[in-house]
């Protein structure tokens, strides 16, 4: 080998350095790449929720002289999300601890809600609901940028649909 060739990653034989498919086994290699770089695993978001995120939230806050703000920090604590390019995890309680899972490719549908003290807040909460009975929806809120993190949600999952040879039925 050279500088200016290199062994194919599938046949192994020797091709240009700048080639985008391999001559002998028609290997689209930039391709191969992708996908390889798709099967990788990448956090997207990893992190407690927001203790407030609507304005109601804040009204009570003031009602109550800051009361209610220990109540919706300690349950900001006692929740931490993993969303990863192929499942969303999400870590229940201060003392002892539960983890759910839920796989991407499971998600069926990606609704985002915004309710009006949430705009006035500029947040909103995503709703995932899912394919897998033990964890048949999951709501996701305090998370910043959700919106977008909602659009790369779904291209993962239909990414990982297409990797993993997945498909649904629809009823008709």
């Amino acid at each position: 080998m050279t500088d200016d060739t290199k062994a194919c990653p599938v046949c192994g034989e020797t091709i240009k350095a700048a080639a985008i498919k391999c001559r002998f086994c028609n290997t689209d290699l930039e391709a191969l790449q992708t996908s390889k770089e798709a099967e990788v695993e990448s956090e997207l978001f990893v992190g407690r929720p927001k203790a407030i995120t609507s304005a109601g939230e804040w009204a009570l806050v003031v009602l109550t002289a800051g009361i209610a703000f220990l109540f919706y920090w300690v349950r900001s604590l006692s929740v931490r999300y993993r969303i990863t390019t192929q499942r969303v995890q999400i870590e229940h309680g201060l003392l002892s601890t539960t983890k759910d899972n839920v796989e991407l490719f499971r998600i069926d549908h990606f609704d985002l809600h915004k309710p009006f003290g949430m705009r006035i807040m500029n947040e909103c909460m995503l709703h995932l609901r899912s394919s897998d009975p033990h964890f048949p929806t999951v709501m996701l809120r305090g998370v910043p940028n959700l919106e977008a993190l909602a659009d790369t949600l779904r291209e993962c999952s239909l990414r990982e649909r297409s990797r993993r040879r997945v498909t649904t039925f629809v009823e008709a």
